[in-house]
């Protein structure tokens, strides 16, 4: 095979092994399906070291690392005292999740919006069978999609913005 070839190869096989922009949310809602599950494979913290680099944007690195050195975040471990996709502290093994494809916002933003069940094991009427939603904002950062905000939606349409509480407790600070 010739060089030329082999570069033609590359170039046009490169865009098929680029990472899809929903990647990132496939990989956080990974963990909270995991963390949710009746026999969970060992709960996962989501933000940990390695998924905040790869993950999130350094806008929310920066922040949830600033929140952290608050007294409070460093006795709980974490500057969040609920899991930021289902909005939640208890409920199911979530079920029927669906994620949508990259919606643009503007030229800077995208949003991924996952639905999900949290309460249908509770039993069979409406207001268990009801959906939250988990709007991921996301931006582009050298050249990879990344999330700078996860947005949980309760089924009466309360919003929650991870990052609003992150700066919530920075302020908060001691």
């Amino acid at each position: 095979m010739s060089l030329k070839a082999l570069f033609a190869i590359l170039v046009f096989a490169a865009p098929a092994l680029a990472a899809e922009p929903t990647d990132p949310v496939r990989d956080v809602m990974a963990v909270t399906e995991n963390n949710w599950a009746t026999d969970p494979a060992g709960y996962q913290a989501l933000f940990t070291e390695d998924r905040l680099s790869r993950l999130f944007s350094a806008d929310f690195q920066m922040r949830y690392a600033e929140a952290m050195k608050t007294p409070y975040a460093r006795e709980a471990g974490s500057p969040f005292d609920y899991d930021v996709v289902t909005n939640a502290q208890d409920g199911c093994p979530l079920e029927n999740v669906t994620i949508s494809p990259p919606k643009p916002v503007d030229d800077d933003v995208f949003h991924v919006t996952v639905r999900f069940q949290t309460l249908a094991c509770v039993g069979d009427a409406p207001e268990y069978q009801t959906y939250s939603t988990a709007r991921f904002s996301m931006v582009e950062e050298n050249g990879e999609a990344r999330i700078d905000d996860i947005v949980a939606i309760n089924p009466i349409g309360l919003m929650l913005s991870a990052k609003e509480q992150l700066q919530a407790v920075i302020d908060a600070g001691d």
